[in-house]
Parts: C-alpha cells; structure tokens; sequence
C-alpha cells in the first residue's frame, strides 16, 4: 500500500471524531499529512479531501442546514477565500506552521477564559467573520479555527451547526480549492486517496451521526478543544 494511503484509516476515525465534535478533522489530517509531505502541499491535499468529508456531513445533516446564515457568511467568504489562498502560495513553510499553531492556541485561550464574545447572526456580523474566516482559511487551509467558535456564539443546536458549517466550508473551499489546484503535485497515489476517502468517509460520519445523540453539548465543546490544542502542539514544536 502506498504510504500516502495510510491516511484512509486516520480519515475513517477523524471522520466518526469530527462528526461528534464538530469538526477538526481538517487539523487531524494535515497533521497525519506532514509526515508523508511538506505542510504547504498538506494544507492543499486536506482542502481537496476536504470535499469529500463535506458532501459526507451534508448527506446526514443537510436538514439541518441554517440558511439565512449560510448565504450572508460566504457573501464575503469566498472572495477572501481567494486571496487567502494566493497568499498560501507565497508564504515560508515553517511561517505556516507557526501561524497555525498560534490561531489554535489563541481560540483555546478566548474559550477557556470565556473571551469568546457572544455574537448575533446579524448581517454586518456574519459578512465580517466570513471576509476574516476566508482569509485565514486561504492561507492556512483550516477556516473552521474560526467558524467553529463563530457558529457556537450563535447558538445552533449541535446538528444545525455540523450543518451549516459543512456548507460554508463547501462553498469557500470551492473558492481556495481553483487556486489550490493550479499548484498541487497531481499524482496516480493522490488521486486514488480523494477517490478513495469518499465512501471511507460516508460510513465514518454516518456512525459519527449516531454516537451525536448521547453527546452532551459540554462534551461536544470540550472534543473541540482537544483536537486544536493537539493541532497547535503538532505544528509549533515537531515540525
């Protein structure tokens, strides 16, 4: 088995853990990820798989799906998921990795502190954090550092909020995803793990979606918390 596709059982457990969670599975893989590739080609690589585990949560929660919140966040989203993504290109690997690991350390910081200001979905609001979260999601691949926290101030239950984020970051990675492809090494190995990863993921998310029920919203926020700070240790000190 090619080394690359070690990754498929990593996917299959994240996506059952990220169902429960909410997500991370992003921050899961690309950490997985760097032991085979450089970061920057990781951080390409979790965007296209990234498809996948989106169609995957979409399949099961697509009723749960906040629309009005949806269209006005990636309003702005996807035009600064563009211009994040160029700026991806341009950045010293090493940098990436830093400004990843700072933006998990500093969401678990507000969190824990209860720093997190409580937000309304108003428009101003949501075309705001989409513009920033398509940025940052650009450059480091990873938008659900700051749309986790934005949709958990809104207050959505937990299956509207694996929902509505599972869209938006469809949408906006549709958006980073044109400018990723110009520059991923395409190979025979890569493409057969995309392929692959979509029905591995269907069958993790659909058992993730069972175990959601007999999570308790605590639990749900604390699972979170654990694979970010996992994230940022990964990135900032084992490079």
């Amino acid at each position: 088995m090619p080394p690359l596709l070690l990754i498929l059982p990593i996917l299959f457990l994240g996506a059952i853990f990220s169902t429960i969670a909410g997500g991370g599975l992003g921050i899961l893989i690309t950490i997985v990820s760097t032991f085979f590739i450089d970061v920057r080609t990781s951080i390409i690589l979790v965007s296209f798989l990234g498809f996948a585990i989106h169609i995957a949560k979409l399949t099961h929660f697509h009723r749960s799906i906040r629309w009005d919140i949806v269209w006005w966040y990636v309003a702005m989203g996807i035009p600064a998921s563009f211009f994040g993504a160029f700026i991806l290109l341009v950045l010293p690997e090493r940098a990436l990795q830093i400004a990843l690991g700072i933006l998990c350390l500093v969401y678990v910081f507000m969190h824990l502190f209860h720093l997190m200001p409580k937000l309304k979905p108003t428009r101003t609001n949501l075309l705001v954090i989409g513009a920033i979260n398509g940025t940052v999601g650009g450059v480091v691949g990873h938008g659900a550092l700051l749309r986790m926290p934005a949709l958990l101030s809104f207050g959505l239950t937990k299956e509207q909020f694996v929902g509505t984020s599972a869209f938006v970051a469809f949408l906006m990675n549709l958006a980073k995803g044109s400018v990723y492809a110009t520059q991923f090494p395409w190979s025979q190995e890569s493409i057969l793990l995309i392929a692959l990863a979509i029905p591995v993921l269907l069958v993790g998310v659909r058992i993730g979606k069972a175990i959601l029920h007999y999570v308790s919203e605590e639990a749900f926020e604390r699972l979170l918390l654990v694979v970010i700070v996992g994230g940022a240790v990964k990135l900032l000190f084992f490079p």
